[in-house]
């Protein structure tokens, strides 16, 4: 998702935020000269957002800043996640941001915990423009942040390991170098990471960041199974309607509890007001941790359910594609219309020989 920079944000009086904004304070103080600031308190050096603006505004030295919270704008629902997944944590918190940049979001969610909580924590980030990878470090250290807590991959995230090419630098917008939304398919081979291999030494993951430019449903779908047993909550930036489809499909396959669900290039209806979106956003929560704990067997058969219905619509889809790309009264329409009704009056919808039946084809269909 694209990033974006403001000194203060600000929003409209007559609405509410969600409530999950009450638990932070928003932060006012000193500003040091070349840094901005949001309500956590998170610095950035404002020359990390400077060659993205046509006009940057001037950063003057020592000035005192009352923040705000976010805007209602895209990244809103991100805040969301992030901060939910925040004070939700028990224990050890462990998030992964995938396409960190300069670390952006684990930066924010470290200053969120570290205001709430004195948990344990391991934040990992994985980025492969080599700029934007030293960066990290750099922003982490000017937030105060331990840096023991934190573990860095120089890599880009695909669905299985090995070196592949990549958009680096002025490579990807002529003339900005600094440029935000490098992705796959460039000249400058990097080395590539799966989520398997990234999910392995880990027990749980509160919370899985990823915003890896149109890697995302490949790499995502590779790891599904390594993602369901590990992960508690995602949060994933979306390149292209194909994408947004393809991973609703997958989660609801999952069983997933969907939080928000919006497309890109569009604009939605929200709590909020209206919003727009260039990149897509989904949000998704594991019932396998729910709290209070839900029964596995419960949880067993919430996922089946979902994975049944998901499976229900995606046969539907088939068949009307089916159906559509046979010329009316054509011989195999005419096959295809028979064998539909011969299905309805053998196995009337809703019956368990229905259910039989689409189980054994299920089974057998290519």
């Amino acid at each position: 998702m694209n990033q974006r920079v403001s000194q203060v944000r600000t929003t409209d009086a007559q609405t509410s935020h969600h409530p999950i904004f009450n638990r932070f304070p928003r932060w006012e103080g000193i500003v040091p000269d070349g840094f901005i600031v949001n309500f956590l308190g998170v610095m950035s050096r404002a020359y990390y957002w400077q060659p993205l603006l046509d006009n940057p505004p001037p950063y003057p030295s020592d000035r005192y800043v009352k923040t705000d919270y976010p805007s209602f704008d895209s990244q809103y629902f991100e805040w969301i996640a992030v901060l939910e997944a925040v004070t939700a944590a028990r224990k050890h918190f462990v998030m992964f941001e995938l396409g960190a940049g300069y670390g952006y979001w684990i930066t924010n969610a470290a200053a969120a915990l570290r205001l709430i909580s004195n948990l344990p924590h391991t934040f990992l980030a994985v980025e492969a423009e080599p700029t934007h990878f030293e960066w990290i470090t750099q922003h982490w250290a000017d937030n105060r942040l331990d840096p023991g807590g934190l573990q860095r991959i120089e890599a880009a995230v695909t669905a299985r390991d090995g070196k592949i090419g990549f958009h680096v630098g002025k490579d990807s917008q002529p003339g900005n170098s600094d440029a935000f939304g490098q992705a796959i398919g460039g000249p400058q081979l990097v080395d590539a990471v799966s989520l398997a291999t990234l999910l392995k030494p880990f027990c749980v993951v509160d919370l899985l960041h990823v915003d890896i430019q149109g890697a995302e449903l490949e790499a995502l779908q590779a790891g599904a199974s390594e993602l369901d047993q590990k992960v508690k909550r995602i949060c994933v930036g979306t390149h292209s309607q194909s994408i947004d489809e393809g991973l609703r499909s997958l989660f609801a396959r999952l069983g997933w509890q969907c939080l928000c669900a919006m497309p890109c290039l569009s604009t939605s209806q929200t709590e909020w007001g209206p919003i727009s979106f260039h990149d897509g956003m989904q949000s998704w929560f594991n019932p396998a941790y729910s709290e209070p704990p839900v029964d596995e067997t419960e949880i067993l058969m919430l996922k089946l359910e979902a994975s049944r219905v998901e499976g229900a619509r995606l046969f539907a889809e088939l068949e009307r594609a089916r159906e559509v790309s046979l010329p009316p009264g054509s011989l195999g329409w005419k096959l295809f219309q028979r064998a539909r009704g011969l299905r309805a009056s053998v196995a009337p919808m809703g019956t368990r020989r229905r259910k039989l039946l689409d189980s054994v084809l299920g089974r057998v269909r290519p």
